[in-house]
């Protein structure tokens, strides 16, 4: 599985996902999950967790953590939406509040399953400071700050810009927040870790079986690979932007694909000039947003800005792109000037799955609710899924939790327009909001419709 490894930095750390496994002939399950990123993982656990009776059988079309999931910056955060005055604006102090103290729920069980099942991730837990660098973006943080003033939230504390270049030392930030909530992982080892730890309840994970379709049937659902069938009562719907595939979803996703650079390491005179000493991670209050830690290895990570927009289905041939990579290492020069002597050593891209309101979403597909999925993170997904595996398993036993009443159930997603104009407002939209990023100017018409449709 050569390809594998070279998906991102974190592939390439973790070597040889292992012995691969299709499936071979037709079995019968409880449960067939149909993807081995978080997701499909997190909510195999779930199931067996609250029953270990219940056979599942996961299947995933290359390996554990192929897709988004071995390929992230590695935040596991509490966003949920855009930010915590998207979500207070949209959903309401009640919701908005349980949401977000469900997320820092999921970032303590996060820490406590890795350090109970023995997972070597290079788990960290420094904070997320949210910094900007511009005066649009000062008035954001303000609004984060005032959001979490308004939920009664004591987890959001207001950094001058000394205090934030104090964490890292960037010239361009003005000020910030500091969020004590925020794990670092590595990906791709947490992704493989989870899978080890499904197998070991007795989940079966049969890996290079690609679903070529997944259909109800009188008494399921079944499930049907190169190399034979899943046949089961139920069935989850676990591969994020891939879901693109399956025409009653892809009305209201599309991909987005989410780009990163790694510095080669630093020595440490190099790092003094940044002080990065407690290795917090950082992101920007860009609408399209950067997003900077320390990796284990002693690089700097360095993604976002530019995210580019597609329909359908994600294409590998778009997990390269030389100008993107010009681009992230241009504001990466931008924002440390004091490290013109490091050197950027690689870069990759992943599809993200997008949804119009940048809200996640969980549900069942058909009237007979045999098919469940959860997607649609925005690039948010290392937390959130586990939230999600968690609300999938709800559904599927019918226990009406609190959970299900979070806004990834309740708020319905926002269908895109019918092609190809939603082709055209969407990157539109786009790349209007690049401009508007890079100018740190939204006063114009156009600026001002285009956040608009964020909201």
């Amino acid at each position: 599985m050569g390809s594998w490894r070279t998906r991102s930095l974190w592939t390439s750390r973790a070597g040889s996902p292992g012995e691969l496994e299709p499936l071979r002939g037709t079995r019968v399950a409880d449960v067939v999950v149909v993807g081995a990123g978080f997701t499909g993982l997190w909510a195999a656990l779930a199931l067996v967790e609250a029953d270990p009776a219940l056979d599942v059988a996961v299947l995933e079309a290359k390996a554990a953590g192929y897709g988004a999931s071995g390929r992230n910056g590695g935040f596991a955060m509490t966003m949920v939406g855009r930010n915590l005055h998207d979500l207070l604006r949209k959903v309401g102090p009640t919701r908005a509040r349980a949401t977000h103290l469900a997320m820092r729920e999921q970032l303590r069980e996060i820490r406590a399953f890795c350090e109970r099942e023995g997972i070597a991730c290079d788990l960290r837990a420094p904070g997320l400071l949210t910094v900007s660098n511009g005066p649009e973006q000062d008035h954001r943080i303000r609004q984060d700050l005032q959001a979490a003033e308004r939920l009664g939230l004591d987890d959001l504390e207001e950094r001058s810009g000394t205090q934030c270049r104090a964490l890292v030392d960037s010239p361009r930030i003005r000020l910030g927040h500091f969020e004590r909530d925020c794990l670092l992982v590595d990906p791709a080892a947490l992704c493989l870790g989870l899978r080890e730890a499904a197998r070991r309840r007795g989940v079966t994970v049969h890996e290079a079986s690609p679903v070529l379709s997944l259909a109800e049937t009188p008494t399921g659902v079944r499930a049907r690979t190169p190399g034979g069938e899943v046949h089961a009562d139920r069935a989850v719907l676990a591969t994020n932007a891939y879901a693109a595939a399956v025409p009653a979803l892809r009305r209201f996703l599309f991909t987005v694909y989410a780009y990163i650079v790694v510095s080669e390491p630093l020595d440490p005179a190099q790092w003094d000039r940044v002080g990065w000493s407690t290795g917090v991670g950082v992101e920007d209050k860009r609408i399209m947003p950067h997003f900077h830690r320390p990796t284990p290895d002693g690089r700097i990570l360095w993604g976002g800005r530019d995210a580019p927009i597609a329909f359908g289905p994600p294409d590998p041939r778009r997990d390269r792109d030389p100008r993107v990579f010009w681009r992230l290492e241009e504001s990466f020069r931008w924002a440390f000037p004091q490290l013109a002597d490091v050197a950027i050593a690689g870069g990759w891209g992943g599809p993200v799955c997008g949804t119009v309101n940048c809200f996640a979403t969980v549900g069942f597909l058909g009237r007979r609710q045999r098919i469940c999925y959860a997607l649609g993170y925005a690039g948010h997904g290392v937390a959130q899924s586990r939230l999600a595996g968690l609300i999938v398993r709800d559904l599927l036993l019918e226990q009406r939790t609190e959970r299900c009443e979070l806004p990834l159930v309740t708020k319905a997603p926002v269908p895109l327009p019918p092609e190809p104009l939603g082709r055209w407002l969407v990157g539109g939209a786009q790349r209007i909001l690049q401009e508007v990023d890079d100018r740190q100017d939204d006063r114009p018409a156009l600026a001002r419709l285009a956040l608009a449709a964020l909201e």
